[in-house]
């Protein structure tokens, strides 16, 4: 079973600046999604196309400065992604969201990669997330803030060099988050990559979490991390192919 954070690690987050209300006039339009792949980490191609779909919600939500969307176990991840996709077109910040479960956070990863696939196909902007601990009002349980951040669009090398540079953890439910949180920092202070694969949302909480505790221990040391993630198949060990989360952890200078 995977570890309950301790409320030590937890802080909470700023809220962001609220956007000019000039927001308020603007109308825009979306691109729309589309059926993608059946399984449990649907890959959602199909979602690049324009839509009529006009969003004056999210624009009045934002210039009011409120842009935290609230994922739960059940949520759609489609339905979140398309807002998040929307958003990185726009002017605007894209949305931060919250996540509270191993289920909350697994769905809002899903929307991430799903939001980055209908970039891909249209668009040069890409998109991250910064994961970090927040407390929750009224309750001695802590969450997941999982702001999103845009980030120009770039393919990363594949070559022996880049390969070397990477550290690959798989990562399981019962992982130790500060294990595997010591583990990424130790790659970002050497400005490594690290490549986590999870399959089930145990394992990609802990992964999330492991983010989020690796970012703490280095925040004094003017480094950061941001996690690219995506949808890979993995084998089986009964040659099956099974869908996973890939979360691609890069190191940046603050």
């Amino acid at each position: 079973p995977g570890i309950a954070h301790p409320l030590d690690l937890a802080h909470p987050t700023s809220p962001p600046a609220p956007p000019s209300t000039s927001l308020m006039a603007m109308r825009t339009r979306t691109r729309g999604g589309g059926s993608g792949r059946d399984g449990p980490y649907s890959r959602g191609e199909g979602g690049g196309g324009r839509g009529d779909a006009e969003l004056p919600d999210f624009i009045e939500r934002i210039s009011r400065g409120n842009n935290l969307t609230k994922i739960g176990a059940n949520t759609n991840p489609r339905d979140t992604a398309q807002l998040i996709a929307a958003q990185a077109r726009m002017p605007v910040e894209c949305p931060c969201l919250m996540a509270v479960g191993p289920s909350s956070c697994n769905q809002a990863t899903k929307a991430i990669c799903i939001a980055r696939t209908y970039l891909k196909l249209s668009e040069d902007v890409d998109i991250a997330f910064q994961p970090e601990f927040i407390h929750l009002d009224g309750s001695d349980s802590s969450g997941l803030s999982m702001p999103i951040v845009k980030k120009a669009r770039r393919e990363l090398a594949a070559d022996a060099a880049a390969v070397q540079n990477t550290q690959s953890l798989k990562v399981a439910s019962s992982t130790d988050a500060k294990m595997l949180a010591g583990s990424i920092a130790n790659a970002a202070r050497q400005f490594q990559r690290v490549e986590m694969v999870a399959i089930g949302a145990g394992s990609v909480n802990q992964a999330v979490k492991g983010i989020a505790i690796g970012r703490q221990y280095i925040e004094q040391e003017g480094i950061d991390l941001t996690c690219r993630p995506e949808f890979v198949d993995v084998d089986n060990d009964d040659g099956a192919q099974t869908t996973a989360i890939k979360l691609l952890v890069l190191s940046e200078q603050c």
